[in-house]
């Protein structure tokens, strides 16, 4: 004799129907929430945020540590997609394919409005959180330049002049100098220039090893 069937709705037909109670918000939820009043330029307010997750503002906080970090995040995880479109589409390999990489991802940065309406209206905070050691983009992009070298070193199709972490650091330092120089320098952004300095980092032929050096014994000056 066969068991009866559950015919009890199931956690998704109840969601589906809108029968239960509703799903509980996540950091994920406030992330991106986020985003979307970044993307339209609206001011990051964490007790209106919070009210609308259905979350005190303790709890908010507790989720992202403050609201720089929470801009951080935004921030970076725009950065990421951009990353994957740019790696999706560069051709080549090599010192080619990183060069293109980092020429694609810049130049999605440059014409990405958002981001420039940000720097424009907080430049001392855009400056933090894009440009310094102890910001969530710098070091996050240099671990994704060490893994771009990393590839290509291990598929025999680069031979870099540097070591890797000090080519990574070099790349990410160049290539925000020159798009952020409005920040920097009050320059105008030249991302070819910058893309142009990666390549020659790129290209340039491994160094000599380096030589010892040091005084022959009883060589010197004699009184």
């Amino acid at each position: 004799m066969a068991p009866p069937a559950d015919t009890r709705p199931t956690g998704l037909e109840r969601a589906l129907t809108g029968d239960g109670a509703a799903p509980r918000p996540t950091p994920l939820d406030a992330l991106r929430l986020a985003r979307g009043r970044w993307l339209a330029g609206e001011r990051l307010d964490m007790g209106a945020m919070a009210r609308e997750l259905g979350i005190s503002r303790a709890t908010l906080y507790s989720w992202v540590g403050s609201k720089e970090r929470l801009i951080g995040e935004v921030l970076w995880s725009f950065a990421e997609q951009g990353v994957q479109q740019a790696r999706e589409a560069a051709t080549g390999s090599g010192a080619d394919y990183i060069a293109d990489v980092v020429e694609r991802f810049n130049h999605l940065n440059a014409g990405f409005e958002p981001l420039r309406r940000f720097i424009s209206q907080d430049p001392e905070l855009a400056l933090r959180l894009l440009t310094s050691k102890d910001g969530p983009v710098q070091g996050r992009m240099i671990a994704v330049a060490r893994e771009l070298l990393a590839e290509q070193v291990e598929a025999g199709a680069l031979t870099p002049a540097l070591d890797i972490d000090t080519l990574a650091y070099l790349m990410v330092r160049v290539a925000e100098s020159f798009l952020y120089s409005d920040l920097i320098t009050g320059s105008e952004p030249d991302v070819d220039r910058g893309v142009e300095v990666v390549r020659v980092l790129l290209h340039a032929p491994p160094l000599p090893p380096r030589r010892k050096s040091g005084r022959r014994r009883g060589s010197g000056a004699h009184g």
